[in-house]
């Protein structure tokens, strides 16, 4: 029984890791290297996004609510300043940035996604497949605003 138990618990990690956690790791990351005007072509975004989802695995830890977030802010503007050389002050800029809009595009939508669903937010974040759907709508919008930002850099010569 509690083989079972835990053989579920790390297909969910897993599945989470994969469906939810490296496509967020990864928007948010061209959303950092595009703030920080770095080419969204770069080998590094990767290289920050696959550390940024192994970190995510905090969330599997006894810790206060809302403190992974902290360690994946701070974890983020870490990895990216070394794998890039920027200024941690810009960099934890972006990574501030970017928080907020996801925080405000999880405002947005949530509530009325969950009312037109009829889901609770703990039976939504409970199943990584669920939770990979609700936050769909914001990795969208991460990766429009990189790309954005990133064809305003090149058309202005900004890139590095």
């Amino acid at each position: 029984m509690e083989s079972d138990m835990l053989q579920e618990s790390l297909a969910h990690a897993i599945y989470a890791l994969v469906l939810q956690d490296f496509p967020e790791s990864l928007v948010e990351t061209m959303v950092v290297f595009s703030l920080l005007n770095i080419r969204l072509r770069d080998k590094r975004i990767l290289a920050v996004a696959v550390l940024q989802t192994l970190t995510n695995l905090i969330r599997y830890l006894p810790i206060t609510f809302g403190m992974h977030s902290v360690v994946l802010i701070i974890s983020l503007a870490i990895y990216t300043r070394l794998l890039t050389g920027t200024r941690l002050s810009w960099t934890f800029l972006a990574v501030l940035i970017c928080v907020a809009m996801v925080a405000a595009a999880e405002l947005a939508y949530t509530g009325p996604l969950l009312k037109l669903t009829g889901l609770t937010y703990e039976r939504s974040f409970a199943d990584p497949f669920l939770r990979a759907a609700f936050a769909l709508p914001y990795e969208v919008l991460l990766l429009m605003v990189a790309l954005g930002k990133n064809y305003y850099n090149l058309k202005r010569g900004l890139t590095c």
